[in-house]
């Protein structure tokens, strides 16, 4: 069977089934469109209809593949870790300028989704940034690759999550100091000023999700109880009480906008 025929018997979207094929022929895009002509060897067959299937099962296309781009890079995922994606960036855009500017803001960034962030203190002496809820770790080694100066550290709750994030690391060579925990439970004796950045779960119980998500990626990574705020409340309560956070930056609902008014009537 050749690229050709295969894409043509292709029961998938036509561009799943290119990026499956070029995951499984290791080449871009642009050279399966080129090179339809080729002919598949017979492993190649075999994990073009593993693939195929899979992604028949609404298996989404970066647990397939095992890796997903963010910010210009190839992260390595799995069904241990939340699938990052493009309105994530948006939260990493703003705490690097949060860093720079102090100044609390609200970006758009997906339909109903916005990155807030809000100074706790006088934030001129913080070098540390603590990425809570790191899953694939993609927040944590984006800030530290455009920040080197910068201490950032990797928590999350899912031994498996950390694995992944500690592989990412190390795959584009940049120390996170990674930690299995809940929240800031990790940071007891944490003794330099940081900010947070998470992208928490903050999804409703009972709001309906596509089949790809609700039944591939972690649940503990997505639903936060009934208004999707549990763990925002838990996190912002932690953030208040300790010391040493000057500040917070994080992704949610716009709904979960107003819980960040607690923080600036205790600051």
């Amino acid at each position: 069977m050749t690229i050709k025929e295969a894409l043509e018997s292709a029961e998938i979207e036509p561009l799943d089934a290119e990026i499956l094929l070029s995951s499984i022929l290791e080449k871009p895009r642009e050279y399966i469109i080129a090179h339809n002509d080729n002919e598949l060897s017979m492993e190649e067959l075999l994990t073009w209809s593993e693939f195929h299937q899979r992604r028949l099962d609404k298996e989404p296309i970066a647990y397939i593949t095992g890796t997903k781009e963010f910010y210009g890079k190839q992260f390595l995922v799995n069904s241990n870790v939340l699938i990052p994606r493009p309105a994530t960036e948006i939260l990493v855009d703003l705490a690097l300028d949060f860093l720079h500017t102090e100044k609390a803001e609200v970006r758009d960034s997906d339909t109903g989704i916005i990155a807030i962030a809000v100074p706790m203190g006088d934030m001129t002496d913080v070098q540390s940034v603590v990425d809570v809820g790191t899953g694939s770790g993609c927040i944590a080694i984006t800030i530290k690759m455009q920040r080197p100066d910068l201490d950032v550290y990797a928590t999350d709750i899912s031994p498996e999550a950390i694995n992944i994030a500690k592989l990412n690391a190390d795959k584009y060579v940049v120390k996170i100091y990674n930690t299995e925990g809940s929240l800031l439970e990790t940071l007891k004796n944490m003794r330099d000023p940081f900010i947070v950045v998470s992208n928490p779960p903050y999804i409703p119980e009972d709001e309906k999700l596509m089949k790809d998500v609700v039944n591939y990626e972690p649940h503990l990574a997505l639903f936060s109880g009934k208004d999707g705020g549990d763990l925002l409340r838990e996190l912002i309560h932690q953030a208040i009480a300790h010391p040493l956070c000057k500040g917070i930056v994080v992704e949610c609902k716009k709904e979960h906008r107003s819980l960040f008014e607690k923080i600036q009537r205790s600051t």
